[in-house]
């Protein structure tokens, strides 16, 4: 009732005068709502009735606890894959991880990268986290065109090149996206001749929206004009425009195709998702950023600080910190829609899971901001609204009935743990960062609310440690000079006599995830390197091209990945004591 109270003029700290009208509102469901006064239909504002905490499954209930296994998607072999872990390889490791009675999956981001340049292969580092890389599409798959006889011809063609690609040892992204292309170039024009109105995805771009459209658009312009979208003609710059309009008018069939490929690996996704039979679910992790120069961050550039990225300040590891090379959201565009973009994006990734790793979760209550050109001497930490972030992000969960954890490693502000606690998000606990100097802290001292691990892509896999594989790997690449790695090996040794003493014995993967099993946290898990005995790292980081990053593949396949001793051991001690 617009009557209810009068406007009151209001002094902003600015100088500026505005008029508030205060209003009663009645008690409103959990939900998104539009306001506005009936007498001003033009001032409207979204109001965000949030659940106090997110989702947590039954299995976690009551003190509940269970195991898990994570993998890199793109690691992953199976017999008749395309050189690289797609959508039938995850469906296929869902059902066998089941079968140990792991009730999680995890994996790494599948976020949208640069199909016009697959060299950038880092998934932490994506054109949009809000869209899938059609890169996991089995194209040897029987849906949405693919057994259509033109595309079965296609992949023919390509057998020979994928054989090879499937036995190398590490991914070649550009080559695997090359034939897989091709394939699904001929599975699409077979597609939409037998659905020219478009009435098959009519579903999907409902759901997709503007977003959908806008990133359809991007990834055709893109084709026309690559690179840098900043450099593109001044008329496509934007998402909005009449430019853009009429170049996605003008190239229909482009569009369309990259619908039918977001359509298509959302299928599939789904498919592994349904045939896991995982009692929680898939386990999917969200990047803290995007670049500054895909589709994400052209279709949201008004709400991002483009000259500035985010990054770390310095500390006794890194002395010039870390610039991570991608735009920071601006908080206040972030309130400006009513968080309706951070919305989207948390609900894009808790698609077809059932939880979700919110990367370097400090981003919700502060991050660090570094202006162009400088490093991180030159930052300092930009305040953002947690508790409104956080009512987004339960308001989510609980619509998607998705687990949330939130990486909570680095420099976390004071309280910040206990927040993300009281609205039921998971801490993530890595073995090598629980310490109280340079012992391991008693599983007893673990929190129950968390997540619990031995190790992360950016840090060496359990046998690689213990052999000191990445010591030698980065003085062969120069990052140790022969004092620093004698004076690495010295720590190592303490290091591993440490953990000897906390496992009491040898620490083989087996103690070590007895270890873990043994912390009253409510989920623990093995990555699949160590199931297999991994010494090489997913990732150093500090490097790029100097070595083959996010691509090399796990040697054994599945489901014999399941069976191996390390595995079996493995599994065997994270099985008693994880249920309620």
């Amino acid at each position: 009732d617009p009557g209810a109270a009068a406007e009151a003029p209001v002094l902003c700290a600015d100088g500026r005068s505005v008029r508030m009208r205060p209003m009663a509102l009645p008690s409103l469901p959990v939900g998104r709502w539009r306001l506005w006064p009936e007498d001003r239909p033009d001032l409207v504002c979204t109001l965000v009735v949030a659940p106090r905490t997110c989702f947590r499954p039954a299995a976690l209930a009551g003190g509940g606890r269970r195991f898990g296994l994570a993998a890199h998607l793109y690691s992953v072999r199976r017999e008749g894959d395309q050189g690289i872990g797609d959508f039938t390889t995850l469906g296929l490791l869902g059902r066998e991880a089941a079968r140990t009675g792991a009730a999680v999956l995890g994996l790494n981001p599948l976020h949208m990268l640069f199909p016009a340049d697959r060299p950038r292969a880092s998934p932490y580092h994506p054109s949009d986290r809000r869209f899938l890389d059609p890169i996991h599409i089995d194209v040897a798959g029987d849906d949405g065109g693919l057994a259509a006889p033109a595309a079965r011809a296609r992949l023919a063609a390509e057998a020979a090149r994928l054989a090879a690609l499937r036995a190398a040892p590490m991914v070649d992204y550009a080559s695997v996206w090359a034939s897989k292309q091709a394939v699904l170039e001929a599975a699409f024009a077979a597609f939409d001749a037998t659905d020219p109105d478009g009435a098959a995805l009519a579903g999907f771009r409902a759901y997709g929206g503007t977003a959908l459209a806008q990133f359809a658009a991007f990834q055709a312009i893109a084709e026309t004009y690559p690179g840098d979208w900043r450099h593109w003609p001044a008329g496509l710059r934007a998402p909005g425009a009449p430019d853009v309009r009429a170049f996605a008018a003008s190239h229909a069939a482009r569009v369309r195709f990259h619908v039918w490929l977001q359509w298509l690996a959302d299928r599939q996704l789904a498919t592994a998702a349904g045939e896991a039979g995982l009692e929680i679910g898939f386990y999917r992790d969200l990047a803290v950023g995007c670049a500054p120069d895909g589709a994400e961050a052209w279709s949201g550039a008004e709400a991002l600080a483009l000259r500035a990225s985010v990054g770390a300040p310095p500390d006794p590891f890194s002395r010039d910190g870390q610039v991570w090379h991608v735009p920071p959201p601006d908080p206040w565009r972030l309130r400006a829609d009513g968080f309706a973009r951070l919305a989207g994006l948390f609900g894009a990734n808790m698609r077809h899971a059932g939880a979700l790793r919110i990367d370097h979760a400090m981003g919700l209550t502060r991050l660090f901001w570094i202006p162009e050109g400088g490093s991180g001497a030159d930052g300092a930490y930009v305040a953002y609204p947690l508790a409104e972030m956080l009512g987004v992000l339960a308001l989510e969960s609980r619509r998607a009935r998705c687990l949330v954890v939130g990486e909570d490693l680095g420099t976390v502000p004071e309280g910040f743990r206990a927040q993300l606690a009281a609205a039921d998000v998971l801490s993530y606990r890595v073995l090598w960062f629980e310490r109280d100097g340079t012992a391991f802290r008693p599983p007893d001292q673990y929190p129950a609310g968390a997540v619990a691990c031995v190790s992360t892509h950016d840090l060496p896999t359990l046998a690689g440690w213990r052999n000191g594989a990445d010591i030698e790997e980065r003085a062969s690449l120069g990052l140790l000079d022969a004092e620093a790695a004698e004076a690495a090996t010295a720590e190592r040794a303490a290091e591993k006599a440490a953990l000897a003493a906390a496992v009491g014995g040898e620490p083989t993967a087996e103690a070590v995830h007895g270890y873990l099993a043994a912390t009253p946290s409510a989920v623990v898990m093995a990555q699949a390197d160590d199931l297999d005995g991994e010494t090489m790292a997913l990732n150093l980081p500090g490097t790029d091209r100097e070595r083959p990053n996010w691509r090399r593949k796990i040697a054994t396949p599945v489901p014999a990945l399941l069976q191996t001793p390390a595995a079996r051991a493995i599994i065997e001690r994270l099985r008693p004591g994880r249920t309620a």
